[in-house]
């Protein structure tokens, strides 16, 4: 039979009969509702999802089963609406709402309705998803995300005070000495030029401090342990599973079996992974006339190291910025901080590891992660 789509267009789509060997393979929870609003069908994934049987849900109101109370009208003048002009907001996609279990508990469903023409009658078709635990990682990358700024901001500001202190106060000291051989009865023009030539050197010292922040991130008290860096992979690969299916973009992953583990720090790794994958992403944003895809490979480098490669599709780096790209508070984005990457290579970089960029063929870029392996070996205070 067919679905009926918003223009009109008519798909392939099995026949009522045709139904139970899907909803009873499924992964998802699948219930199957008529236009009355009534449960037509109720797979085992749905009730251990929902709590109710098949026999409790078939022949109930779908939405007094599984829509929280507040939402339910919002519900039922959404499917008046789709039978009278065959339009509705949420079918063909997929959202995410609250459902109901049947203790009454509330949590968080990825939902898409497809309907379907039953001889002469319109079924809808609903596969959900519980996600609370996606949710629970999106709280903890945010929070991650918030930590990492808090540190970014303190230890910037901690660098940018110990670091300019002693510059800024010479280049006072030499201003007030200039003054007082400016203004005496007779002006010594030659040390005053000696003392401005002083305040010129401090002033480039001081920017070079501030443009060479970026290893406030170094923090040698940051626990490593052996990593298995493709599992990291799939992790951050999880935390923007939302982000890279809502742009729409094909993932392809080569993850080498036989790769060795390397000396990090999970949580910054991690975090790396994220923000190279989530950059990627928003680079193929605007790309309407091509395949968005990302390719991630990890590898064996050289004698004693690991490469994680990360390739988009996207519109690429103007040339003149790939030198310049990881540097702190440069940015091609409207609203961005120029953070991201410096922080990425700043991390890389406490690893013992090297970050770089280049142009893609024929599209997007490409950047290099590599990382050492080996034992890890306590660092030695001075002295001891």
């Amino acid at each position: 039979m067919s679905i009926i789509g918003d223009a009109g267009t008519d798909y392939l789509y099995p026949r009522r009969d045709d139904l139970r060997p899907i909803l009873e393979t499924a992964l998802d929870a699948v219930v199957v509702m008529k236009s009355d609003g009534i449960v037509a069908d109720w797979n085992d994934r749905a009730a251990a999802v929902f709590g109710w049987s098949r026999e409790e849900a078939v022949g109930r109101v779908m939405a007094d089963l599984v829509i929280p109370e507040r939402y339910r009208e919002a519900h039922r003048k959404g499917l008046r609406r789709y039978l009278e002009s065959g339009k509705g907001e949420v079918v063909g996609r997929r959202i995410e709402v609250s459902g109901l279990r049947k203790n009454g508990e509330e949590f968080l469903v990825e939902l898409s309705i497809s309907p379907i023409q039953d001889r002469e009658n319109i079924l809808f078709i609903g596969f959900l998803r519980d996600i609370t635990e996606l949710q629970a990682l999106r709280l903890a990358r945010a929070e991650l995300g918030r930590g990492m700024r808090r540190m970014a901001m303190g230890e910037m500001a901690a660098s940018i005070a110990h670091e300019i202190k002693q510059p800024l106060a010479a280049i006072s000291a030499n201003g007030n000495a200039g003054l007082r051989w400016l203004t005496r009865a007779t002006p010594d023009i030659e040390r005053a030029c000696d003392v401005l030539k002083r305040i010129v050197s401090d002033t480039q010292h001081a920017s070079e401090v501030i443009d060479g922040i970026r290893s406030m991130f170094k923090n040698e008290g940051q626990a490593k342990t052996m990593q298995d860096v493709n599992e990291l992979i799939r992790e951050a690969l999880t935390l923007v599973r939302t982000e890279v299916e809502n742009q729409h973009v094909s993932i392809c992953t080569e993850l080498s079996a036989e790769l060795p583990q390397v000396p990090a720090n999970q949580i910054q790794l991690r975090q790396v992974m994220v923000n190279l994958i989530t950059n990627a992403v928003d680079a193929m944003s605007a790309v309407t006339n091509r395949a968005r895809v990302l390719r991630i490979k990890t590898e064996e480098h050289k004698l004693d190291g690991v490469l994680i490669t990360v390739e988009d599709s996207g519109v690429g780096i103007e040339p003149q910025n790939l030198d310049r790209i990881f540097d702190t508070f440069f940015t091609t984005k409207s609203q961005g901080m120029g953070m991201g990457l410096s922080i990425c290579r700043s991390i890389v970089e406490s690893h013992e590891g090297h970050l770089s960029v280049a142009a893609a063929q024929p599209h997007g870029s490409i950047f290099h992660v590599s990382l050492p392996t080996g034992t890890i070996r306590p660092k030695v205070k001075p002295g001891s």
